[in-house]
């Protein structure tokens, strides 16, 4: 019996239709049983991203991320900020997100407040965790302690690192403490959604203050103050600063 010309018509649609989903689940099947060296992920039994293992060996292992201080600093009575400061030294491996607990206790170490967040960390870079606005009652803290979840997704990033430069920084401790710096993009091409932060040091480089802010864009070539500012006096007038600048390269 002859087959229809619309009959013809649907059984080249679903042979074209199951193709399709054949070749796609073939794809999936081929990178979960075959897993690469440039699939930009740790896994197959590499020492780091895409590396080590039986992949090519590595430049250097992933190494951990480092904590190099973590600080309350109080705003006024029972209401604190808290801080830490990481640095991840890999050249080429980075993370998208990581979710981390800040812990701040007080002296009889009985926990004051927990704040939990989720931030990204660059390769090769510092990264300033700051929460502010901690309710903290009478109690007064003393000691601050970070807890980053285990198993990250390191990634391997050779994105070119965008040219932000920090210059001309200036405090000015009356009629309020402020801190105010030069962002300028020597790329080519405009930034988008720049994170910068800034600690206040004292004489022995102990933290005294930290801020936050972000910068919606600055077009190639050009620069853009930043102003951090504090709504109390320091309890000291700080001795050095740093400011990071940075955007999310990880995507």
């Amino acid at each position: 019996m002859a087959i229809s010309w619309g009959a013809k018509k649907q059984l080249t649609f679903f042979a074209v239709f199951a193709l399709i989903i054949i070749s796609i689940l073939m794809i999936v099947l081929i990178k979960l049983l075959n897993p690469t060296c440039f699939d930009g992920e740790q896994n197959q039994s590499e020492q780091g991203v895409d590396c080590g293992g039986p992949c090519q060996s590595c430049v250097g292992e992933v190494k951990d991320l480092v904590v190099l201080w973590s600080k309350a600093f109080k705003i006024k009575d029972g209401k604190y900020e808290a801080a830490a400061l990481i640095d991840n030294s890999n050249i080429f491996a980075g993370i998208s997100s990581f979710k981390y607990k800040l812990k701040i206790y007080d002296e009889k170490n009985i926990l004051v407040a927990l704040k939990e967040g989720e931030s990204f960390i660059n390769p090769n870079e510092k990264k300033l965790i700051f929460e502010t606005n901690i309710e903290t009652g009478k109690r007064i803290p003393k000691k601050v302690f970070i807890e980053l979840e285990e198993n990250f997704k390191w990634k391997r990033i050779e994105k070119e690192k965008p040219q932000l430069v920090v210059s001309g920084k200036q405090f000015f401790y009356e009629p309020f403490p402020r801190l105010t710096a030069e962002i300028s993009n020597k790329s080519s091409f405009g930034i988008r959604d720049i994170f910068a932060s800034t600690v206040l040091y004292d004489g022995n480089k102990n933290a005294l203050a930290v801020s936050a802010s972000k910068i919606d864009y600055i077009g190639g070539g050009l620069s853009q103050e930043i102003v951090f500012t504090w709504p109390e006096p320091l309890s000291e007038k700080p001795d050095s600063n740093e400011v990071f600048v940075s955007i999310n390269s990880t995507q």
